[in-house]
């Protein structure tokens, strides 16, 4: 998990659970029906909006997102590799690449294509076709949780609703006036949580993460370019440098 994501879920929960605790006990923000009303209602609402399928891939894409990935991140580390690959290209053809260790998936797909033999426009056809699906699938996995996001303070309202309905249809009899009000004030509190803690932080966090593998994927598609033309190193490293963030491109000229 990534430092800032495991320091603002820890610090988000830790002070909820605190302030909860202060002169009462922590149980009586637990209520059953709240719950199901809450998670119930937003986990049936994204199912229409989204198929099995994509709320499946979504909840696996977060976990991309949140655990460590041995895939190279820097931009400047794959500058560094694509250079090593062309070198060894020109000097030792095509077939010596399979000897370079390569940490990123995408970059393994493609170099394993031209080792096979693969034509320069295919390997290009297959590589952008990639990486669109990516996006189109990123921007689903965001839009899940951004659905979940919108669901759960609608359904804590519902809630709401429901529990003050239940408390106002009975007003003679007293034992039933306060797990009424607790469903209608603890499903706010659920949606609220729900959304603003969890689904809305995850859907930006798919969106950024998808962003940046996106540019990444683009390098790689480039540096590849650049390999199976057996351009000029010099050459290849002003192509990709626009990629680079301003302080990796001030790192690389003080460097």
């Amino acid at each position: 998990m990534s430092f800032s994501t495991f320091i603002g879920l820890f610090a988000g929960v830790a002070i909820i659970i605190a302030a909860m605790a202060i002169g009462s006990s922590i149980w009586i923000f637990v209520n059953i029906p709240g719950i199901m009303i809450v998670v119930g209602g937003t986990t049936a609402a994204t199912m229409i909006r989204y198929s099995f399928r994509e709320a499946i891939h979504a909840i696996k894409v977060s976990f991309q997102v949140v655990m460590p990935s041995k895939d190279i991140k820097d931009k400047n580390e794959l500058l560094d590799l694509t250079e090593d690959l062309l070198r060894t290209s020109r000097m030792k053809g095509m077939l010596a690449l399979e000897n370079v260790e390569i940490r990123h998936e995408f970059y393994q797909r493609g170099v394993r294509m031209l080792v096979d033999g693969y034509s320069k426009e295919l390997v290009l056809q297959n590589l952008k076709e990639e990486n669109q699906l990516f996006n189109e699938r990123a921007d689903t996995s965001a839009g899940v949780f951004g659905s979940i996001g919108a669901a759960a303070p609608a359904f804590g309202m519902i809630g709401t609703l429901v529990g003050l309905i239940q408390m106002l249809s009975d007003l003679s009899d007293p034992s039933t006036i306060g797990p009424a009000m607790a469903v209608a004030m603890l499903t706010t509190l659920y949606g609220a949580m729900i959304a603003n803690l969890f689904a809305l932080p995850m859907a930006d966090k798919i969106s950024v993460w998808g962003e940046e593998e996106s540019q990444r994927q683009q390098m790689i598609i480039e540096g590849l370019t650049a390999i199976m033309e057996g351009q000029n190193p010099n050459v290849m490293r002003d192509l990709l440098t626009p990629f680079l963030e301003p302080e990796q491109k001030a790192q690389r000229e003080d460097g």
